[in-house]
């Protein structure tokens, strides 16, 4: 299971909810376990998730019904799949199944779905061959429509507020990543439900990971740096900046995995080819089952200057300082500190910091500031079973552009590594 259950009760607790209602895809993800087509296709409202506070109230998967079959691939936890009608083809289901109402015809030439046409209807527009013997995939796929047959809605909407209903929520204050979605509830009936904003709630209760997230996480960091490794053993001096990222998607893929992006630049610029003397910044993000993992190096093609190699040991001796002193408690901003102080005091001035940031299903994984809200809105801490990298690019006009970047698990005495911390310079021959 994906979701951190108690953190979500904590969250939910300390911002007075009573559920949470998921539209985007990875809010979805993390609440259901369930991972389909739909989010491929970008077809979003199609699907939504509704986990209620009281662990005794059914939690809720709201799915197309033609798209039921893919729980067999990606099986959720929650106990009630709510389904929704979108084609009934009059030609291809018999008659003897059941009436229907009207007869218009949407423009695909379907019948138009409405609340009578779709009553006991099968969740499949799909026919069965007259005559035709059964092969084992035919009845295990039969078997799954069956089973969440009966009480399906015309929209997705619509069978949301009906779990909603199911969970006794419908006077109920939830919290909603897209809030647009609380007024199309109120639209069809459900106008004493109300709500939040709760597009950060979400992302502070991801911030900490459960164990199953910490072991995809670990794949996905490992598979990150595997990928910039091998960018990084093809690059030669003349090769397009583009080429990189086909190197990094490949290798990502090799792995089974997915190149979410590399960002490879020289001199801030992410245009040209790779030239001698210049330093390159690789920053690789690459993903497993949905999970990021998040890793920077820096390249040098020649002789590396006595200096730049001093203000890679000062970098290294400030992340070691950094990664030293954190703890469950500690402060962003007193790691923030920290370290650039030990950065200064090893004899580089003027280096900024991004920062640490976490990681999960989205590359910055905690809350941030949204709307009118200013940057350092969230005051945030490190906590127990958190991913985090601490970001560390740099440009300086005139000089170069650099990047280091490790995955770290905030555990109760410490830090553990998932990738391997070697942030040294890459020097390659001309």
């Amino acid at each position: 299971m994906l979701l951190n259950r108690d953190r979500a009760n904590a969250v939910m607790d300390r911002h007075g909810l009573d559920g949470l209602v998921a539209a985007f895809p990875e809010n979805i993800y993390y609440l259901s376990d369930y991972w389909g087509p739909m989010f491929l296709m970008s077809r979003n409202y199609t699907l939504y998730a509704l986990l209620p506070r009281d662990e005794t109230a059914p939690a809720a998967l709201i799915i197309p019904g033609t798209g039921v079959y893919h729980l067999e691939h990606k099986p959720t936890w929650m106990p009630n799949v709510a389904t929704f009608i979108t084609r009934i083809p009059p030609k291809a289901i018999p008659a003897r199944d059941y009436e229907f109402s009207t007869e218009e015809i949407d423009e695909g030439g379907d019948q138009a779905v409405t609340a009578d046409s779709i009553k006991d209807a099968p969740l499949t527009p799909y026919p069965t061959r007259p005559g035709a013997e059964l092969g084992p995939r035919d009845h295990q796929l039969l078997d799954r429509y069956a089973m969440h047959r009966g009480g399906a809605q015309t929209t997705a909407t619509r069978a949301l507020a009906g779990a909603i209903r199911t969970a006794g929520l419908e006077k109920g204050r939830l919290g909603f990543d897209d809030p647009r979605v609380l007024g199309w509830l109120g639209a069809i009936g459900l106008e004493e439900l109300s709500g939040v904003d709760a597009l950060n709630v979400f992302k502070e209760i991801r911030m900490v990971k459960s164990a199953d997230e910490i072991e995809l996480l670990k794949i996905a960091g490992r598979m990150s740096e595997t990928a910039l490794n091998a960018v990084v053993d093809r690059m030669h001096v003349g090769m397009p900046l583009e080429d990189i990222h086909r190197i990094h998607a490949l290798a990502m893929a090799e792995q089974g995995g997915r190149s979410e992006w590399i960002i490879a630049n020289i001199r801030g610029l992410a245009t040209g080819e790779i030239e001698p003397n210049e330093l390159i910044k690789l920053d690789s993000v690459g993903s497993w089952q949905q999970y990021r993992g998040d890793v920077g190096r820096s390249v040098f093609f020649g002789e590396p200057t006595a200096e730049m190699l001093h203000r890679f040991t000062a970098v290294d001796r400030a992340l070691q300082i950094a990664y030293e002193n954190i703890r469950p408690g500690k402060t962003f901003k007193e790691i923030v500190d920290l370290t650039l102080k030990t950065v200064h005091d090893e004899g580089f001035p003027g280096f900024v910091i991004a920062g640490p940031h976490s990681v999960g299903l989205e590359h910055t994984d905690h809350p941030v500031s949204i709307g009118d809200q200013m940057p350092g809105h969230h005051p945030l801490a490190f906590e127990e079973n958190m991913v985090f990298t601490l970001d560390m690019p740099y440009h300086e006009f005139g000089w170069g552009t650099t990047h280091v970047e490790d995955m770290m698990i905030v555990r109760k005495d410490g830090c553990e590594p998932i990738t391997s911390m070697d942030t040294s310079l890459r020097v390659k021959t001309i």
